[in-house]
């Protein structure tokens, strides 16, 4: 009797370890009732966290800083892209287009917390330095744009939406360490 009853009890918490590590992924993955009753899964993508040792941005090579400019997709296979600027991110969307695109992610310019892109604000102004010269900044709500572009008197206030029309060209800005017109 004692030997069944261990078999049980070790097949009970080898059971409870199998349904917690098939539990544990990234992504949390919820199942919604859709209008029409058929059911889908909404996967929810997390940016990773910026190493501006190793990271590189995707399309320019160069080094992605832990700051305000900082993008980053996530494929839906949980691939990371990273990139340097808003405008590296944008012709890697060109380039590759959005068929594989799990979500889309911004940095806000004063707090550097990762939004959705689609959720973000924008300034944009030739005069706004950024690492690749696109001249784009990002802020998590309309507000805080509309008070940037105030204090410093210059931009034109973007939603996410005129973005995808947006004409993606780098300004003319030298920087010590590389000029963009070489």
């Amino acid at each position: 009797m004692k030997k069944i009853t261990r078999l049980l009890v070790g097949l009970t918490l080898m059971i409870m370890i199998l349904a917690a590590c098939s539990n544990d992924n990234t992504n949390n993955v919820t199942t919604n009732d859709v209008n029409n009753n058929d059911l889908s899964e909404a996967v929810t993508y997390e940016p990773e966290a910026i190493d501006p040792n190793t990271d590189v941005c995707e399309i320019c090579a160069m080094a992605v800083a832990d700051d305000e400019h900082a993008t980053q997709i996530i494929l839906k296979n949980d691939r990371s892209l990273k990139f340097d600027d808003l405008g590296c991110l944008f012709k890697w969307l060109d380039e590759n287009g959005e068929e594989e695109v799990g979500a889309k992610f911004v940095r806000d310019f004063h707090t550097e917390e990762w939004g959705l892109i689609e959720d973000a604000t924008y300034v944009f102004d030739e005069a706004i330095e950024t690492p690749m010269s696109y001249g784009i900044i990002s802020f998590k709500n309309e507000a805080e744009a509309t008070a940037y572009i105030n204090e410093h008197d210059l931009g034109d206030l973007l939603q996410a939406s005129d973005l995808q029309d947006h004409k993606w060209q780098m300004m003319n800005h030298e920087h010590d360490d590389h000029n963009h017109e070489e």
